[in-house]
């Protein structure tokens, strides 16, 4: 009698931690599918330059920055073209020279121009060798960098 109540008790346990690893599995699995695109990791310029075997059609997402005077835009159209360059590093005093050509058609973002602005496009590589943007997205430039290009110190903070 003592071993059947033992029995009993583990396969209640037991449908217990299957529930909940169930349950767990089904909740994991919905909020990766609930955000597909955030989990998707960018590329460089250069990086994409490099992987030819990303350049067949398939969506990826690059980033750099706009190489200035690039920028051009047909007169009476929304369809832009312009050239995206690795973020140069603290350490570099310029950017490496691979360029990237991008075509975008669409309202670009305000801050698409900031030369401190990183820009991730995601798209697909054309027959044509341009990347052509589904989407564009802009990271903003902190604060801080805008005053030290400017030559400003930056603001005091407040101690708590």
């Amino acid at each position: 009698m003592n071993n059947m109540n033992n029995m009993s008790k583990n396969r209640h346990y037991l449908r217990w931690i299957v529930l909940i690893l169930v349950t767990s599995l089904v909740i994991g699995y919905m909020a990766l599918q609930a955000f597909p695109g955030s989990s998707r990791y960018f590329l460089t310029v250069s990086e994409f330059v490099e992987r030819e075997e990303l350049q067949n059609g398939e969506i990826v997402r690059v980033s750099g920055v706009l190489v200035s005077d690039s920028f051009e835009r047909p007169s009476g159209t929304i369809q832009a073209y312009f050239q995206l360059i690795d973020k140069p590093n603290e350490d570099q005093l310029t950017t490496n020279s691979i360029l990237m050509n991008a075509s975008y058609s669409g309202v670009l973002p305000d801050l698409f121009f900031n030369p401190h602005s990183e820009i991730i496009l995601e798209g697909s590589y054309s027959s044509t060798r341009v990347f052509v943007a589904d989407s564009v997205l802009v990271k903003c430039p902190s604060k801080f960098q805008e005053l030290e290009s400017e030559g400003k110190e930056y603001p005091e903070s407040d101690s708590l």
